[in-house]
């Protein structure tokens, strides 16, 4: 399968990321009214996620297009809409959903407490995103109705109205401070094994481990403050509050393209690898013509030799040879150099 991309890459991905901004903004406005019902002092919130819309959409086409994530890419989804597996490749898709994305458990084999930090993080911060987007861009409002019960609006019509001293009321009024405190919990997991495993502090960084752990407390904390303002303190000090966890919510959008938080954003493609390996599994083998040995899936060869030419890399018919016999070869030609014969290349 021989793919190559006739446009210059940044050429592609400044498109998608224009586009993608330009999806948002029309999302804002078509779900806010014309910016009717758009809250005014959320505006920075809103701003904030179309940037990181260009960014997080420029990056990902970056990445997609490398020649082996794009590869990866489009055999995936042939394999996905191949006639005759339809079904159960759909079946399989809900099951890697499952176990990758919902419940992570390629995270709890490593580690449980490695999976908890993991799972609060990552729950805590997706409950913050699915309330603070909406109500950023106009999407949610909340009106009163007929006996001090609130109504919420979605995109301008009624859904439903509750109680404010429900449960639903104490969910919807709380939702923010539930996913910080859900994030408060994995950022201290998560620092915990990295201030006391030696395995972690051997290849942890600042800028890619550190420094997200630091962001996402100070953006759980500033808006636990917020509630701590309007409820401990009578909205003592809240405007001055609400900047600096506007601040911190803003730079944490921005950063999440550029640092260890992107996973996020490049985990749901990574699902179509299962159905590339399965292929492999099913598929003829790549058979050593020196050893006569099968060594790895014939699919899996022919596209990393494809690659390796994409990227201009061409070692002919060595790498056609099993792992096995090209370390034979390394002790063959040293051998040979050692006793000044020629070198056999194989």
């Amino acid at each position: 399968m021989e793919v190559r991309m006739k446009r210059s890459p940044t050429v592609v991905a400044f498109l998608a990321a224009s586009l993608a901004s330009l999806a948002v903004m029309g999302a804002i406005a078509l779900g806010s009214g014309s910016f009717d019902r758009f809250d005014r002092p959320l505006a920075a919130y809103a701003a904030a996620t179309v940037f990181a819309a260009f960014a997080v959409v420029y990056r990902y086409a970056m990445w997609i297009q490398r020649p082996p994530t794009w590869r990866y890419f489009l055999a995936g989804w042939r394999l996905f809409l191949r006639p005759g597996r339809i079904l159960p490749n759909i079946a399989k898709l809900a099951k890697l959903l499952w176990l990758n994305i919902v419940a992570q458990r390629f995270i709890e084999r490593r580690s449980p407490k490695r999976w908890l930090a993991h799972m609060c993080l990552a729950w805590g911060c997706l409950l913050a995103f699915a309330i603070t987007f909406p109500l950023s861009w106009g999407w949610v409002q909340f009106g009163v109705g007929e006996g001090g019960r609130y109504v919420v609006e979605f995109m301008g019509m009624r859904q439903f109205e509750f109680p404010p001293h429900s449960i639903v009321g104490f969910l919807f009024f709380n939702g923010l401070n539930i996913s910080a405190v859900l994030v408060l919990v994995g950022v201290g997991l998560a620092m915990h094994r990295r201030l006391f495993e030696s395995g972690a502090q051997a290849v942890q960084s600042l800028a890619a481990d550190l420094l997200p752990l630091f962001l996402l407390f100070a953006v759980s904390v500033t808006g636990l403050m917020l509630t701590a303002s309007y409820k401990l303190m009578g909205g003592e000090n809240f405007s001055f509050l609400s900047l600096v966890h506007a601040f911190t919510v803003i730079v944490l959008l921005l950063y999440m393209p550029f640092g260890k938080l992107f996973h996020v954003i490049q985990r749901p493609a990574q699902l179509g690898v299962a159905y590339y390996k399965e292929e492999c599994a099913r598929g003829p083998q790549a058979v050593c013509p020196r050893s006569g040995q099968a060594f790895q899936a014939r699919l899996h060869h022919d596209d990393l030799v494809a690659v390796m030419k994409e990227l201009g890399m061409d070692f002919g018919s060595h790498q056609d040879l099993s792992p096995q016999e090209k370390r034979k070869l390394i002790a063959i030609n040293q051998a040979a150099l050692m006793s000044d014969r020629q070198p056999f290349v194989g």
